[in-house]
C-alpha cells in the first residue's frame, strides 16, 4: 500500500492518554479472529484505565512514543526502560498495513539504543507475532495471562539490538 500522509512520532504526554487509550481499544477490538469475542472483550482496557496510561507516560520508565499521520494520532508504542521490554505498539486500524508499526518499532529501538540497552523482550498477542519475526524478533516462550477471569495465550519473542 502507498505510504500517504506526513507521519510524526514524538513522546506521549498526560494530555495524549485518552488518544493512546482509543487506539488500544481500536487495535484489539479489530483482531483478526486470533482471540475469542470474550478474550477481546477482556483484553481490551475500558475507559476507567486512562488514569493508568496518563501515569505511564509520566513516569521516567516508560518512553511513549505517539505516531500521529498528517497531525492524527495513528499508534502508538511504549518502551520499558527498566525491563528492557516493549509493552505495547498499536496501530489504529484505518492505519493498518502502512509500515507505522514497523516504524514505531524501529523508533522505540533505537530509543533503546541511546539508553544503552543491548536487547529486548516483546510479550506479544498471537496475532502479532509474524510481525515481531519479520522484524527480526525470536520467538523464545509462549505465555498464558489472565485478564478479568479469561485466560488469553500471547508469546514472548526478543531481539538483539547492540548492533
Amino acid at each position: 500500500m502507498a505510504q500517504t500522509g506526513e507521519r510524526r512520532f514524538r513522546q506521549a504526554d498526560p494530555e495524549d492518554a485518552a488518544d493512546v487509550l482509543a487506539i488500544k481499544q481500536a487495535a484489539i477490538e479489530s483482531t483478526d479472529g486470533t482471540y475469542s469475542d470474550t478474550q477481546v472483550d477482556a483484553w481490551s482496557p475500558d475507559d476507567d484505565a486512562l488514569s493508568t496510561f496518563e501515569g505511564a507516560m509520566e513516569r521516567e520508565q516508560f518512553v511513549v512514543l505517539l505516531a500521529t499521520v498528517d497531525g492524527a494520532p495513528a499508534g502508538y508504542g511504549v518502551l520499558n526502560v527498566d525491563a528492557t521490554r516493549i509493552d505495547a505498539v498499536f496501530v489504529d486500524p484505518g492505519y493498518t498495513g502502512r509500515g507505522l508499526g514497523s516504524s514505531l518499532v524501529g523508533q522505540l529501538e533505537t530509543r533503546a539504543r541511546m539508553l544503552g540497552l543491548t536487547d529486548l523482550t516483546v510479550v506479544s498477542s498471537r496475532n502479532a507475532r509474524q510481525f515481531y519475526e519479520s522484524l527480526g524478533y525470536e520467538v523464545t516462550d509462549s505465555r498464558t495471562r489472565t485478564i478479568e477471569g479469561v485466560e488469553l495465550g500471547f508469546v514472548a519473542v526478543e531481539k538483539a539490538i547492540d548492533g
